[in-house]
C-alpha cells in the first residue's frame, strides 16, 4: 500500500488499476518510439514532466509504476513524481478525446474504462453513458479519478512560489509536511541499458 492517495496509502486495484496501467503502457510505447526515431519527446501538458528527456521520463514512470502497483515506496515525496502521475491522467484524457475524434470499432473503449474506474469506490461525479462525446464531461470524469489518487496538486501550488520569495517556499513546504528538496529533485540521466531496464520493469507491471 505505497501510494499516498486521498483514501490513504494503497496500491491501485481493479478497474482503476487497469485504466492507469493501460495509459502507462501507451506512454511507454510512445517514448520507445521516440528513442528509436530520435524524435522530440511528446508533450503531455504537464511542464514538470514535459521538461525531461525520454530516458528521464521513463525513469520517472518506472518509479511511479512500481509504487502504484507494487510493494516499493518512494522514499521521499517530490514534485517530479506527482507531476508524472498527473501526466498519466493527461494521457488518459488525450486517449479519450482521440477516441471521440477518431472512433474505431474495438472490443473495449477508453471511455468505458474511465467509467469502470469511476465506479471502483461507488462512483465519482454524475453517471454518464459510455458513448458520450462532450469533451468537458470526460475531462471532469478523468479529473475526479485523478483527484482521488493525487489529491491537491501541491507541486502546481508550490511552483507559484518557486521564482518568488524563498522564505515563502520554505513555509509552504514545511506547512504541508513536504521535504525541503520537494521542488529541486530531478531524475537522473540514464545509460542505454538502464533505460531498457526501466522499460522492462514497467512492462512487467503493465502486462500482468
Amino acid at each position: 500500500m505505497p501510494w499516498p492517495t486521498t483514501d490513504g496509502m494503497r496500491n491501485l486495484q481493479g478497474a482503476e488499476a487497469d485504466l492507469v496501467r493501460g495509459a502507462i503502457g501507451m506512454m511507454v510505447d510512445t517514448h520507445v518510439g521516440q528513442l528509436r526515431e530520435s524524435s522530440a519527446p511528446w508533450r503531455y501538458g504537464v511542464p514538470w514532466f514535459d521538461q525531461w528527456d525520454v530516458g528521464q521520463r521513463l525513469w520517472l514512470l518506472d518509479k511511479v509504476t512500481v509504487t502504484l502497483f507494487g510493494r516499493e515506496t518512494i522514499d521521499s515525496p517530490a514534485a517530479m513524481f506527482d507531476a508524472t502521475v498527473d501526466a498519466v491522467f493527461h494521457e488518459i484524457l488525450d486517449l479519450v478525446l482521440m477516441e471521440i475524434d477518431q472512433p474505431e470499432p474495438t472490443r473495449r473503449s477508453w471511455r468505458q474504462s474511465v467509467l469502470e474506474a469511476t465506479n471502483v469506490f461507488g462512483g465519482v461525479g454524475t453517471p454518464i453513458p459510455h458513448d458520450e462525446t462532450d469533451p468537458a464531461v470526460w475531462q471532469r470524469q478523468v479529473t475526479a479519478i485523478a483527484d482521488r489518487i493525487l489529491g491537491v496538486r501541491l507541486y502546481r501550488r508550490a511552483e507559484a512560489f518557486r521564482d518568488g520569495d524563498y522564505e515563502r517556499v520554505v513555509v509552504f513546504l514545511r506547512d504541508r509536511g513536504l521535504p525541503a528538496d520537494y521542488l529541486s529533485r530531478i531524475p537522473p540521466l540514464l545509460a542505454t541499458n538502464e533505460i531498457q531496464q526501466a522499460i522492462d520493469r514497467i512492462q512487467s507491471y503493465v502486462f500482468r
